[in-house]
């Protein structure tokens, strides 16, 4: 659920608060990368306000958010510096590798590995593609918007909601105050953020209402920018919110006949 007080909202709020003033600093300040850290920075402040920090069990899903919210904002730490090439190449797939495994469940043994493998995987592959089709203005916020409504949409009980609003509010006050852009140092966060969103919900539950929740970020991202092809203006972006308001609607159909 939303939050319906002043004491639930405080995590969005002050994830919100923190991405704005921070990238609005440094922007000021003329450092574009240095200001892309704000969604980072403010998603994992958000998160560790919700949830506190813990080393979470195979089963608490939503409470391994914080500890990966703190490793996304590490290892975006060395692109603020104006590394590239392949350490740039070598954080992101850190990255997606470790939020395949933590959000896998951890697994140490040779069997848990092999259970785990698929999941593991199917996140190590969306990192990367969510990292690069994020980087057009505003596509990334589209994106965290459709997951949140599709999280609502299919009345997943827990924080995810929750967890789901706070990525929003950090992508766009990063966005808002970062001049529109989502520089690489908030990309790589925020894709291992939003698909750590979009398989909890499968990992944890797995109803038909939950995969078609986690359709609705990936049509802006991945399926949208090929279909409208030559369109311009406001007719590609319509069709871009069309293709994710479509798997929303599905996920409130499919929550309300369950």
């Amino acid at each position: 659920m939303l939050p319906d007080s002043m004491t639930e909202a405080a995590a969005p709020l002050a994830a919100l608060a923190l991405a704005m003033a921070w990238a609005g600093l440094q922007r000021w300040r003329g450092r574009p990368m240095t200001a892309g850290l704000a969604l980072a920075l403010a998603a994992a402040l958000g998160v560790v306000l919700l949830l506190g920090v813990m080393l979470p069990s195979a089963r608490q899903l939503p409470e391994r958010l914080p500890i990966l919210a703190l490793v996304a904002a590490l290892l975006a730490l060395p692109l603020a510096w104006g590394r590239r090439g392949w350490l740039a190449a070598l954080l992101g797939l850190l990255g997606a590798a470790f939020t395949g495994w933590w959000m896998a469940g951890g697994p140490l043994t040779e069997a848990d590995l092999l259970r785990a493998a698929p999941a593991g995987l199917a996140l190590l592959l969306l990192v990367p593609l969510v990292q690069i089709e994020a980087a057009p203005p505003w596509r990334g916020v589209l994106a965290a918007l459709a997951l949140l409504a599709g999280l609502l949409a299919s009345g997943i009980p827990g924080p995810w909601v929750m967890l789901g609003l706070i990525l929003l509010s950090a992508a766009f006050g990063q966005q808002v105050a970062g001049g529109g852009v989502m520089v690489e140092t908030a990309r790589l966060p925020f894709a291992m953020l939003l698909a750590a969103l979009l398989a909890g919900p499968l990992l944890a539950r797995g109803a038909a209402a939950d995969w078609a929740a986690a359709m609705a970020p990936l049509a802006p991202l991945l399926l949208g920018p090929r279909l409208v092809g030559r369109l311009k203006g406001w007719r590609a972006r319509a069709v871009i919110v069309l293709l994710a308001a479509l798997p929303v609607a599905a996920a409130w159909g499919l929550t309300r006949l369950g």
